[in-house]
């Protein structure tokens, strides 16, 4: 079985899967009560189950994964769970898998640093690991420079730039980020030096000034990044100086700027290796959704699934964005906002003759531990006159107390919902790799670059045109 048939056997296996989950990964929260889509989109078989015993048991057992008393609920959690990447370590690499793969290709030192100020701790982890990645693919791959798509606050540029010495050019849409990474560059460089020698230290005293110049290995451009025939003759203007090579990076590319990345890499020649990490699924376009328009779509990228015409649904998208590992693993359930919508959504079907139009939009923590303030913020958001509707403090606070008792349900339904993460997420990255071998890129890779606890978004598209 040759790569692109290893890929191929993946994706039919996911779509099996997937394809009867899409009704309960599409299903809105908003609509848990008014469409009663615990009925609908649970099995009459898995909700006797979770009925059987108590809603509180049912999620501690859940998050403790021990389905001993709840064996076609821990069915489909294997069953989602074996379609993750995270499970098929033939299609997609580990780390340490990976570095071996780079050593074969005569890479010898894959030089990494840890920094620990000016970023989280969930970037520090990221950049760490990218930044010698892309170090190493660009030896490899015999690029004389970088680029960086959505550069951010250039958390990863600057540490290629001041750490492993390599020209880089950082591109993102906003302005702001642009002059946040200036600006944190600046700063960072004064005390380079310092930070190099004892990485996990405080930031130095402001006497301790090591300047290490770096105008010359690090520029930012402000501008929206689409297919274009000269994007490496922009990155050559811009340093003034013959560009010999890219190495195309992007870590957490939003929505369909993960795809156009991909379809640069494939245009243009002069770009030698790729990684990429990709983000905001919800964002993208579907090549086979109605509102695509005619926007270049995100999903899917590959022949094989074209022809299959597949759509996977903005609300599903939306699911395999979130972490089940980091779910489970703090235990975390969801707002109470996310019931308060829903309690409110009965509101405005019981209440409006026309639904509004507006959106609620995310709401101040604030709202978020009492409906009745919720509901008039959230009110006043959609330009609804409450007193209109003959809508009372009495009114809210008895819908609340009738519809209270299942909140631990909708909270079920929560977690059994983003089971279907990882089976999602899958799809969309194993069609950005067909993509690629579609094309004749052999030396395409899928890595796991990050604790998927620490960096939800782990999963790395690498390829190499040699």
């Amino acid at each position: 079985m040759n790569s692109i048939q290893l890929v191929q056997y993946h994706v039919e296996k996911i779509l099996l899967h997937l394809e009867p989950l899409l009704p309960l990964a599409n299903c809105h929260m908003v609509d848990f009560f008014t469409n009663n889509i615990f009925k609908t989109c649970i099995s009459p078989e898995i909700r006797s189950e979770i009925n059987s015993m108590s809603h509180t048991q049912v999620i501690q057992n859940i998050f403790a994964k021990n389905f001993t008393n709840l064996p076609l609920l821990g069915e489909y959690f294997e069953s989602c769970k074996a379609c993750s990447l995270l499970e098929n370590g033939d299609v997609c690499l580990t780390l340490e898998k990976f570095y071996d793969k780079l050593e074969s290709f005569g890479c010898k030192d894959i030089n990494g640093l840890k920094l620990n100020i000016f970023m989280s701790q969930k970037k520090s982890h990221e950049v760490e690991i990218l930044s010698s990645i892309v170090a190493s693919l660009k030896e490899i791959g015999g690029a004389s420079h970088i680029i960086d798509v959505g550069d951010g606050k250039g958390y990863l540029s600057s540490m290629l730039a001041l750490h492993h010495k390599i020209p880089v050019l950082g591109i993102d849409a906003s302005p702001n980020n642009s002059k946040a990474a200036v600006e944190r560059v600046q700063k960072l460089e004064k005390i380079w030096h310092s930070v190099y020698d004892n990485p996990k230290k405080s930031v130095p005293k402001k006497n301790d000034q090591n300047c290490t110049p770096s105008d010359h290995l690090y520029k930012q451009v402000t501008k929206y990044v689409e297919p274009d025939k000269n994007f490496v003759k922009n990155a050559a203007d811009v340093f003034e100086e013959e560009i010999q090579g890219v190495s195309l990076v992007g870590l957490h590319t939003c929505g369909n700027l993960a795809p156009t990345c991909l379809r640069i890499f494939n245009e243009d020649p002069s770009i030698k290796t790729l990684s990429n990490v990709g983000c905001c699924y919800h964002l993208m376009n579907e090549k086979f959704e109605s509102d695509c328009g005619e926007h270049l779509s995100g999903f899917p990228m590959s022949d094989y699934l074209n022809k299959k015409k597949f759509t996977i649904g903005r609300n599903a998208r939306m699911v395999a964005s979130q972490s089940v590992n980091r779910i489970f693993s703090n235990k975390e359930l969801p707002d109470m906002s996310i019931f308060y919508r829903a309690l409110l959504q009965l509101v405005l079907e019981t209440k409006c003759k026309e639904l509004p139009t507006r959106t609620v939009g995310k709401t101040r923590k604030k709202f978020n531990t009492n409906f009745v303030e919720y509901t008039y913020m959230a009110l006043k958001k959609l330009e609804v006159n409450a007193d209109d509707l003959n809508i009372s403090d009495d009114y809210l606070k008895n819908l609340y107390n009738e519809y209270e008792a299942r909140l631990s349900e909708l909270n079920i339904f929560y977690l059994i919902r983003c089971m279907t993460s990882p089976v999602t997420e899958s799809l969309i990255i194993l069609d950005r790799l067909l993509f690629l071998l579609e094309q004749g890129y052999d030396n395409s890779f899928l890595v796991q670059l990050f604790d998927p606890v620490v960096s939800p978004r782990c999963f790395g598209v690498i390829s190499l045109k040699i």
